[in-house]
C-alpha cells in the first residue's frame, strides 16, 4: 500500500475519532453546517386550490435551481390555505430565490424572505395550520452521500444517528456495478418531520455529507364508502404493498375456488346426465320387452 494512500487512511480516521469527541462534548452545533435553505413565500393567491399554488411555485421559482420541497400550509378543517408557504432549496440557490421578491406570478406580486430553521417568528400564522396527528402524511426522505468510499457501515452508523430518531430507514440494494444511487429512505410524518430530516442535510458529525434530494409523500388511500376529503387513512408504503399482495391472493383464491366449483358442476351434471341416459335405457328395454311378450301370449292358441 503507498504511504499517500496510508495517509489519507489515517487523516480520514483521525477526522472521524475528533469529530465523535466533539460529539461528546457536546460541539455538534459547531461543526455541522446545513446544506438547505428555508425561504417564506406571500402573495400569492389563496382562494386557489392547493394543487394549483404548488405547481405555480415549483414553475415560479424553477429557475432558481433544485426545489428540493414545497409546502403549503392548510386548515384542514376549513379548507383555507394559509397567506405563506416554505419553500426549501439548496443553500447555494438561496440568493436566487430572494431575488424573486416583487416578482409577479399569475398577475399576483410575491413577498419573499429567509426564513432559516432556527428562526419561528412566522409560527404565528403556521400553528393555526399544522397537521393534526390523524391527517399526518407519511414522506419519503431520500438522503444521499457525498462520500460513499467509506465503509457502508459507518456510514449507515451515521445515518441511524442522525435520522431514526424522527423517522424509519429503509437501505436500498446497490446497483449491478456495486453503484449506490440513494443511499437511504427515510420514512417519516407530518411536515415537523420533514422539517426534521431537512435539518439533517449536511456535514455530520462523522465527516459525512448527507445531502436530501427529495421529498415525497405517499399516496392519500380515501375509504370505499362515504367519500369525505378530511377522513381518509394514511397507510406506509409497506401496507400499501401488503393490501396488493393480499387483494391478489385472495383473488386467486377466489378465481380458483369459482374453477373448482364450475369443474364440480360439470361433472355432477355429467354424471346426472349419465344417469339419466342409463334410466331411460333400462325403460326403453323394459317396455320393449314387455310389448315383445305380451304380443307371444297373444299368438298361443289353447286347445281343450
Amino acid at each position: 500500500m503507498h504511504e499517500s494512500t496510508i495517509e489519507v487512511i489515517l487523516l480520514r480516521s483521525l477526522s472521524l475519532s475528533q469529530a465523535m469527541g466533539l460529539e461528546l462534548n457536546g460541539c455538534d452545533a459547531e461543526i455541522r453546517e446545513n446544506r438547505i435553505s428555508r425561504i417564506a413565500v406571500e402573495g400569492y393567491d389563496t382562494s386557489l386550490p392547493r394543487e394549483d399554488v404548488d405547481d405555480a411555485l415549483r414553475e415560479h421559482f424553477a429557475s432558481c435551481g433544485n426545489i428540493i420541497h414545497v409546502h403549503v400550509p392548510i386548515d384542514e378543517n376549513s379548507g383555507t390555505l394559509c397567506r405563506y408557504a416554505l419553500i426549501y432549496v439548496n443553500k447555494e440557490d438561496e440568493e436566487k430565490a430572494l431575488r424573486l421578491d416583487g416578482s409577479d406570478m399569475g398577475g399576483r406580486i410575491l413577498q419573499i424572505q429567509s426564513y432559516p430553521f432556527h428562526e419561528n417568528h412566522l409560527e404565528n400564522f403556521f400553528d393555526p395550520m399544522k397537521e393534526a396527528k390523524a391527517y399526518r402524511i407519511q414522506h419519503t426522505i431520500l438522503v444521499t452521500c457525498d462520500d460513499i468510499s467509506l465503509p457502508i457501515d459507518v456510514i449507515k452508523t451515521e445515518l441511524e444517528k442522525y435520522f431514526s430518531a424522527i423517522g424509519s430507514l429503509v437501505y436500498p440494494g446497490v446497483t449491478a456495478s456495486g453503484a449506490i444511487k440513494t443511499l437511504a429512505d427515510v420514512y417519516v410524518r407530518g411536515h415537523e418531520g420533514v422539517e426534521k430530516a431537512l435539518e439533517r442535510s449536511g456535514p455530520s458529525v462523522g465527516g459525512l455529507n448527507f445531502v436530501v434530494t427529495e421529498v415525497v409523500p405517499l399516496p392519500k388511500i380515501t375509504p370505499k364508502t362515504g367519500y369525505n376529503p378530511h377522513n381518509f387513512t394514511i397507510m406506509a408504503r409497506e401496507q400499501i404493498e401488503n393490501q396488493k399482495k393480499t387483494e391478489t391472493t385472495a383473488g386467486n383464491q377466489q378465481k380458483k375456488k369459482s374453477k373448482t366449483t364450475e369443474r364440480n358442476q360439470k361433472k355432477k351434471n355429467k354424471k346426472k346426465e349419465k344417469k339419466s341416459k342409463t334410466r331411460e335405457a333400462y325403460q326403453k328395454k323394459k317396455k320393449s320387452e314387455t310389448g315383445e311378450r305380451n304380443q307371444k301370449m297373444k299368438g298361443v292358441e289353447i286347445s281343450f
